[in-house]
């Protein structure tokens, strides 16, 4: 697949907030580096898919982990800011922790690098305390 930093960024953005693992995992590098927050002990490692991952199958193994905990309800993409290999995209997020049955809101940003035509790194950034609510069971 070949395309502008735009076009991979559109087309990831549409397959993530549309559901489509599959063809989201079209768009990573065979050796993406897929940076999920960094877990700091006693605070945000009771998030379990978070750390940093290398090709597209431990990304693929870090998105069940994630999905085995949460069932996303609401996903999309607010703003997609694009400069040479370099894109952003501002996603909001309402989702629910299974466990506790807690919901959470949240905005986060994906900085994606894109190169040949396909994602070689991944980066994530939000405040995740909204989670880790949820995950405690504690109402917002």
């Amino acid at each position: 697949m070949a395309g502008s930093t735009r076009e991979v960024a559109e087309g990831w953005f549409a397959a993530l907030t549309g559901g489509d693992a599959e063809r989201a995992l079209t768009f990573l590098a065979d050796d993406i580096e897929w940076i999920n927050y960094a877990p700091v002990p006693g605070y945000n490692d009771r998030m379990p898919w978070i750390g940093t991952y290398r090709g597209p199958a431990e990304v693929l193994d870090s998105l069940k982990v994630f999905l085995g905990v949460v069932e996303v309800g609401e996903e999309r993409l607010v703003e997609l800011v694009v400069e040479g290999d370099q894109a952003m995209g501002v996603l909001y997020e309402k989702s629910l922790v299974k466990d506790t049955g807690q919901t959470f809101e949240i905005e986060f940003i994906q900085h994606l690098t894109v190169r040949d035509g396909k994602i070689v790194r991944w980066k994530s950034y939000t405040d995740p305390s909204q989670i880790l609510r949820a995950i405690d069971g504690r109402a917002a």
